[in-house]
């Protein structure tokens, strides 16, 4: 398992054994066969420990190390979380808020798939951001607080980001970024003082999370979990933007986005079912589209519906010129296309049927946004 350090910052270093370490990247890698052979003795010591009603400075310590190795085994150990929570309550110095926090930020970042998508891991990790917050509220005044939900809001966000970099579809990494954003972002907008920031902090912190998030998308476009939550922070920017008569902004952001979203989705991300589930919750809303900017919308994507089915291929498969094995090819690439011509007239289709059906039961009353 260990190389000579013959480059003076190599990835296996043998002062750091038995871990592997990657200095530049802040990255330390364990070796599977050593954990296991850790999970063998941590798993019975830790079961010992916690019988104890209350533990010494070394128990916690050893607490601490086994409870740790078990949540390296298995992301799912509710016993190891609760020891670690109750190691926190009795303030040792072997377990804190901060070192707790940086510990979870280090397995949801991870790339072991169980851990970055883990409903324990995330609901323990909320649990600290929140008692960390509290704690920080009590004494701090409001533009420290202002400050603090700004730079925590940032490194969270780009925890959620790694995480679901790492595990596609992970609905966990972003319900709880909308719950950093509604909970802890919205209890400084929900604030007496925040009347200052009411134009200023929104247009330049949402704005800017709003374009991080939608370039997110782009790159994986098959994520539905990002989609969503990518709409579900432009209605809150709207929401942040209206709160106050006086600071009411239109909705030139929300619109603009929609239509980049159509333009990629005719150009780049073709027969993407994601994409186009954007456009039809977005647009179908009436409480963020109006009707008039519903019917454009709708008009340029049955522009766009229609040019699709006009498509013809295989035009050039019977060439004279072009060989049998030319001919097989060109047959199977125009087959590709068909299928994805298709798709994605098919996945167009039920986008626009949903915005009728939603604008139809919408104005006949029979359902709200």
């Amino acid at each position: 398992m260990v190389k000579d350090n013959t480059d003076g910052g190599g990835v296996y270093d043998k002062k750091y054994y038995p871990f592997i370490v990657v200095p530049d990247e802040h990255i330390v890698g364990i070796p599977k066969e050593l954990l296991i052979l850790a999970f063998a003795y941590a798993r019975t010591k830790f079961y010992d420990l916690i019988k104890l009603s209350t533990w010494t400075d070394e128990q916690a310590l050893e607490v601490s190390q086994t409870s740790l190795v078990l949540l390296l085994i298995g992301s799912e150990n509710l016993t190891a979380v609760n020891a670690r929570k109750r190691l926190i309550i009795q303030n040792t110095e072997t377990a804190s808020l901060c070192q707790e926090f940086r510990l979870t930020t280090v397995i949801l970042c991870s790339r072991l798939q169980k851990h970055s998508k883990s409903p324990l891991i995330w609901n323990y990790h909320k649990h600290i951001v929140s008692s960390q917050f509290n704690h920080f509220c009590r004494t701090a005044t409001y533009r420290e607080r202002a400050k603090h939900i700004e730079e925590l809001c940032k490194s969270e966000l780009q925890t959620v980001l790694v995480a679901a970099e790492h595990h596609p579809m992970n609905y966990y990494a972003w319900g709880y970024a909308r719950w950093v954003f509604a909970g802890i972002f919205g209890s400084l907008l929900s604030s007496p003082s925040a009347r200052y920031y009411s134009v200023v902090f929104v247009r330049k912190y949402i704005e800017s999370i709003v374009r991080k998030i939608e370039k997110w998308c782009f790159l994986h476009a098959s994520d539905n979990s990002a989609w969503s939550f990518f709409q579900w922070v432009l209605f809150m920017y709207v929401d942040c933007s209206h709160r106050d008569p006086a600071d009411r902004i239109d909705n030139k952001c929300l619109l603009s986005k929609v239509v980049e979203v159509i333009q990629f989705a005719t150009t780049v991300s073709l027969a993407h079912e994601s994409a186009w589930g954007f456009v039809q919750r977005v647009v179908s809303d009436s409480d963020y589209v109006s009707g008039v900017e519903r019917e454009s919308f709708t008009r340029t994507i049955n522009s766009y519906l229609r040019s699709r089915k006009a498509d013809t291929y295989g035009a050039h498969v019977n060439d004279v010129d072009m060989n049998n094995k030319e001919k097989a090819l060109r047959q199977k690439q125009e087959r590709i296309l068909d299928n994805l011509r298709d798709k994605d007239v098919y996945v167009v289709e039920s986008c626009l049927n949903w915005i009728a059906v939603r604008t139809h039961l919408k104005n006949a009353g029979r359902i709200s946004s």
